[in-house]
């Protein structure tokens, strides 16, 4: 096993290596890039049956679902309820090594690593911090952790050490998870966090780090069956989100907000997943990253209520994700819209590698009704499903499932079960909409965060005293009870499906000596879906200073999916209100008029070619 953990931990030590390639591959020159942003096409009307509608009460739409049971245990329990079930059924297997762990195993070592972590002093309420790639190590620190009481800070591993530190003095981070190839950066991180205490590393004993395989060698005598775990206020979960305005915040997920989203998902009806029995296992490819809500509760905890064999890869290129998809044969793939490209492009896909696949679930960015289509067509399998997802990680992270009959694509979905919408007027604020109006998306049920961490103005603006959450998108639904998302609201930018706050790069920009105010948006892009583009005003007697020069002082301080790709553009003044307040909308505005000139002249001196 040591010699199979060091080629995994190699090859995950490549993710960090260049950053810029941020899970993105090169498909006969076809540059395809995970995560786009794509929003559906305006309201026209449409025939939508009712079938299965959801209920509709003064405006406010409800689950056409049951009630799905809430089975109250905190995840720790839950995961020895389902490795009780599932035994000697494979969790967890390392795509590039072979490396595995059944759910028996698992529960052994989640109890060793929970009652190593009490021996070395830490408790209930410290706060462990995973920057990790995906590999199957995951979460037995994840559930070893959550079994002392310690809520699990969620932190891209392509993060530069700036941005680390910043997530983790937010949290209060006590102690670090990682892997051998991020020693020196997580030490890095560490100097700078007077918080650490510790930092441990999955791979050979290193000076100064905890040996995680060691510590999976403690007795595990200590470990608590019994911690005292409130599952409606006690946070499980600590992942990294913008919310609908500005700086990035960390949004707490309780044990009862995940559990329930997780009974939410595989409720009768809403998934074609089926629960592991002798004859059967789901199995499924973990590409999409542990430390996005998408991977972490979409895919590894809804995994574990399966009793799914799940599959790591602890990074993205194209041979080993298809070599994965040939050697475990998923039943179902977990993808993003640019994902999805790949598999309708690649010219020679091995189709035998899908004979056991029943769906594809897309979420993160709209799939799109044109690419839903292209993956029916590739596939050409009569029983083979797409489904859409909607959530947000303040839902922990799924509000909507598309019906599980391939006749909606365009549309995000139906509510899950035990969950509410509405659509509020955009000019009132206070209009509850009816059908086909477009306004914004506001969500409720058990699944709502119970706030951001240390921020309860953040949380005031994003839950109202109903306790309906605001989602920063604008919406309508038909008469059939589906959603369709038409515009945002949100400040926040897209890029490959990871958000980018604008507030946080004009920070950044005002901290370069020749920046007086910086606004920055997000503009369009076919590969990454938006890409930051500022507005920059520079200080008298600056004007020499460059658009590069001030790129490169950008560049420096953020991770690749937050630099400034959209471009600088130098102006006299950024347009604001009586206020004050910088409007972004008018930015938008003029950048879709420049772009739109720049369309037009094209086509007039070209057209004719």
């Amino acid at each position: 096993m040591a010699s199979h953990l060091r080629t995994s931990l190699q090859r995950a030590s490549t993710l960090f290596a260049n950053r810029k390639a941020c899970i993105a591959a090169s498909i006969n020159s076809h540059q395809v890039a995970l995560m786009s942003h794509q929003l559906a096409p305006a309201y026209t009307n449409q025939p939508s049956t009712a079938e299965n509608a959801g209920k509709m009460d003064k405006n406010i739409v409800s689950s056409s679902h049951s009630d799905c049971e809430l089975h109250g245990m905190n995840l720790v329990h839950r995961f020895f309820y389902n490795a009780s079930k599932y035994t000697n059924k494979i969790a967890l297997e390392c795509g590039v090594t072979g490396r595995k762990y059944t759910y028996e195993m698992m529960g052994h070592l989640i109890r060793r690593c929970g009652s190593a972590l009490t021996r070395a002093g830490f408790q209930k309420g410290d706060v462990m911090a995973i920057i990790s790639p995906n590999v199957p190590e995951f979460p037995i620190a994840l559930l070893g952790a959550s079994s002392v009481g310690m809520p699990v800070a969620l932190v891209n591993p392509t993060f530069t050490p700036d941005e680390m530190v910043r997530q983790l003095t937010a949290v209060g981070a006590t102690v670090i998870f990682g892997v051998a190839p991020m020693a020196e950066l997580l030490q890095k991180v560490a100097q700078m966090c007077p918080s650490i205490r510790q930092v441990i590393l999955l791979g050979p004993p290193m000076e100064g780090f905890v040996c995680f395989q060691q510590m999976l060698q403690d007795s595990g005598d200590l470990f608590n069956e019994n911690i005292d775990i409130d599952v409606h206020k006690d946070t499980f979960l600590l992942p990294h989100s913008s919310g609908t305005t500005g700086m990035p915040k960390s949004v707490m997920l309780t044990h009862a907000n995940v559990g329930a989203n997780v009974s939410q998902n595989i409720h009768p009806g809403s998934s074609t997943n089926q629960m592991a029995t002798d004859q059967h296992q789901e199995t499924h490819i973990c590409l999409l990253p542990f430390f996005h809500s998408y991977g972490v509760t979409g895919i590894l905890n809804i995994g574990f209520d399966l009793g799914a064999k799940m599959v790591t890869l602890p990074r993205f290129d194209v041979p080993s994700y298809l070599k994965a998809i040939e050697d475990h044969k998923p039943t179902l793939l977990h993808v993003v819209p640019t994902l999805a490209q790949l598999f309708i492009k690649h010219p020679a896909l091995k189709m035998e590698s899908f004979e056991r696949l029943h769906t594809i679930f897309s979420a993160a960015a709209p799939l799109g009704m044109q690419t839903a289509n292209n993956l029916l067509e590739k596939f050409n399998k009569s029983n083979l499903i797409i489904q859409e997802g909607y959530g947000l990680s303040e839902m922990s992270p799924g509000a909507m499932l598309t019906p599980l009959n391939n006749d909606h694509f365009g549309s995000c979905g139906r509510l899950i079960s035990r969950t509410k919408a509405k659509v509020v007027d955009l000019e009132t604020g206070g209009i509850t909409l009816g059908p086909n109006q477009q306004g914004e998306l506001y969500l409720s049920g058990p699944q709502v965060m119970k706030g951001y961490l240390n921020n309860p103005k953040s949380t005031n603006e994003m839950i109202d005293e109903d306790g309906w959450l605001r989602t920063g998108d604008v919406a309508y639904y038909d008469e059939g009870g589906n959603f369709y998302i038409v515009d945002r609201l949100k400040e926040l930018i897209k890029v490959k499906g990871f958000q980018v706050a604008p507030a946080e790069l004009e920070d950044i920009l005002s901290g370069h000596p020749a920046v007086m105010e910086a606004a920055v948006i997000g503009i369009p892009d076919e590969h990454a879906g938006e890409l930051p583009r500022a507005f920059v005003v520079r200080k008298p007697g600056m004007e020499s200073v460059s658009d590069a020069e001030i790129q490169a002082f950008v560049d420096t301080k953020v991770s690749s999916h937050k630099q400034i790709k959209g471009g600088i553009e130098f102006c006299d003044a950024l347009p604001k209100n009586n206020l004050g307040k910088v409007l972004r909308r008018e930015l938008r505005h003029q950048y879709a008029q420049q772009a739109k000139a720049v369309s037009s002249i094209a086509l007039q001196t070209y057209g004719h070619i």
